[in-house]
This record gives C-alpha cells, sequence and structure tokens, in this order.
C-alpha cells in the first residue's frame, strides 16, 4: 500500500516533537562529544600557553629542560592527554551521524530512544565503509570551498544531504555508492529538500546560536570568559592585524562566539538528524500510485520479466535486539 507523502513543515515538526520529547536524552548522548572536543582543546592549548609562560622558572628548577629536545618532549607529553580527549570526542561526534538515524527509526518501531551503544554498533558493524564515507565527504567539501566550485557544490551537497541515512538503512552498497543512492532520492524533490534545509540551519545556526548568545551575554559569561582568553591572544603574532582594527579583545570574544555556536550547533545535530531520516523515509517509502495499484492477471503473465537467480532485495528492517532492548527499563543500560 502506498504511503502518503508528507510536506516539509510536516517533517520538520514532527522531528522537532521527537527531539523535544526526548531531548534530555539527546542531550546526554551528545555531552561528551561536544564538550569533551571543547576540553580537548582547552587542555591542549591551555597547558601549553602555561608551559610557554613558566620556561624560565622551569629551566631553572630543572636544568635538563633548556636542551631543545627535552623541552619539545615535555610539549608533546604535555598536550597528549588533551589530544586524546579531542580524538575520542570527534569519533563519537562523526558516529553520531549515523547512530542518531538508527535511534529515530527505533523511535519511529518502539516510541522510545534507548541503547545508545546498540545504535553506535550500527555504525561501528561498517567501520571501514564510514571512514570512507566521511573521506569522501570531506574531499567534496574541500573542493567545494574553491570559488569556481561554490554554485556547483551547494547543488551537489542538497543532492548529498542522505548520504549518512543511505549508510545507514541501506547495506551493500560503496562509499560512492552512498552518495549515488542520496542522488537518486533526492532527485525530483531538490527544491523541497533545499527549503528543509534551510529551515534546519536558520534554526539552529542562526536562531539557536542568537538565544544562547544573548544568555551567555545577560549571564555576563562572555565579557567573562574573553577576558580569560586575551593573555592567550596577545602570545599570537597578530600585531599586522591591527591596523585593520583586529585586536585581542575582539578575536577573544570572536573565539567565544564560535565556541557558543558550535555548542548550539552540536546539541542540536539530533535534530537535524531525525528530520533528514523522517524525510529519507519520506521519499523512500512513497510508492507512485499507478504502480501501487494491482495488475490485471492477464496483463501480469504477458508484461512479467523474469528476474535473474542472484537478484535478491534488501528489506530494511531494524535490528531486533534493539526493539528487544527497548522493552527493558532505561535503568538498565
Amino acid at each position: 500500500m502506498a504511503k502518503k507523502e508528507k510536506r516539509v513543515l510536516s517533517i520538520f515538526f514532527e522531528g522537532l516533537k521527537i527531539y523535544c520529547l526526548n531531548i534530555h536524552k539527546f542531550l546526554l548522548y551528545m555531552l561528551f562529544p561536544v564538550l569533551g572536543q571543547l576540553l580537548g582543546i582547552w587542555l591542549v592549548f591551555g597547558i601549553t600557553y602555561w608551559y610557554t609562560s613558566n620556561i624560565q622558572d622551569l629551566s631553572t628548577k630543572f636544568p635538563a629542560l633548556n636542551e631543545p629536545t627535552s623541552m619539545i618532549f615535555c610539549v608533546l607529553l604535555a598536550i597528549i592527554p588533551g589530544l586524546i580527549i579531542f580524538m575520542r570526542a570527534f569519533w563519537d561526534y562523526l558516529v553520531a551521524y549515523g547512530a542518531l538515524n538508527s535511534m529515530t527509526e527505533g523511535y519511529l518501531n518502539t516510541g522510545r530512544v534507548y541503547d545508545f551503544k546498540s545504535h553506535n554498533e550500527v555504525v561501528l558493524n561498517k567501520t571501514f565503509s564510514f571512514i570512507a564515507l566521511w573521506f569522501l565527504f570531506g574531499l567534496f567539501t574541500l573542493l567545494a570551498t574553491i570559488p569556481i566550485f561554490w554554485i556547483l557544490g551547494f547543488i551537489f551537497f542538497v543532492y548529498f544531504i542522505l548520504i549518512f541515512q543511505v549508510f545507514t538503512f541501506e547495506n551493500g552498497l560503496s562509499p560512492i555508492g552512498y552518495f549515488r543512492r542520496s542522488l537518486v532520492i533526492i532527485k525530483g524533490n531538490f527544491a523541497r529538500t533545499f527549503l528543509l534545509m534551510t529551515i534546519l540551519v536558520i534554526l539552529t545556526y542562526y536562531l539557536l546560536t542568537s538565544g544562547l548568545t544573548v544568555v551567555f551575554d545577560y549571564l555576563n559569561w562572555t565579557h567573562s570568559l574573553s577576558k580569560g582568553l586575551e593573555n592567550w591572544v596577545l602570545t599570537l603574532p597578530i600585531e599586522p592585524l591591527e591596523p585593520l582594527g583586529i585586536t585581542p579583545s575582539k578575536i577573544s570574544i570572536m573565539i567565544i562566539q564560535n565556541i557558543i555556536m558550535f555548542v548550539a550547533v552540536g546539541f542540536t545535530l539530533p535534530l537535524r538528524s531525525i528530520c533528514w531520516t523522517l524525510w529519507y523515509n519520506n521519499l523512500n517509502d512513497v510508492v507512485p500510485e499507478e504502480i501501487s495499484k494491482p495488475l490485471k492477471k492477464k496483463s501480469t503473465k504477458k508484461t512479467s520479466k523474469k528476474l535473474p537467480k542472484n537478484f535478491k532485495i534488501e528489506k530494511r528492517e531494524i535490528d531486533p535486539e534493539i526493539i528487544r532492548r527497548a522493552r527493558l527499563e532505561d535503568d538498565e543500560y
């Protein structure tokens, strides 16, 4: 039976509803991937700044630090913990692009968001393909930043918007196949896909970021945090930029504003993934009316084609183990 195609706004509000009803779980899931990256970066640059600021005192107490090799070794040793935290959080953030799609499908089947580990495994079971997919997407993004490719890159970005949904739900495709499949699904629906993307970008990248910025300004956090960054910014070679009006104060405020945007965008990744999963289902499950009508018996005999022996249609289903765990209490995980 054919499914009725949904409007863009219906998809958006349905996704927003799922996100809001389970916001505490999604925020918990994104806590380390988002804040872990900030913590790792802070440790790397903070420890490096502290070490360079106190190098004279340290070299006096420990003469061995006067040797360049010893100095470099100590710096590397000091930043390793921050790098490990950042890399792990960054990897978890990338995994979330696939796991959140599985969570959405699980919610649509069971009405619950549960068992983060099992949804992560949906991605980790295809780690090589996932890494290759991100590599190709990164290469595409890099090419799209070249001015002469801006328009073409933007157009293909819309066509490739569902690559992570295709990766999560469809098996037997190569990394390049994920891009092709997304293009096929979006084909004929470019304008509506662009509309949904515009709504999500305005909400998460602009409105929520602006709202969070107002909160930071009201609590005086922006000023306090930027003041703490100014001493570090002063160690950077920014003298050539000062004639342009770029001061340490402005740079530090700009860094805080980017951190605010990163937090807003990071914690709303579940919302975007939910909406794109719903959009994927909407476009992928709709059957044209003329195809959904049963054919006459006589006509079927004449027009039916014999399929090859190795022909196989893979049915997209959620892992039964995930559904079983949904019936258990959240406290068990």
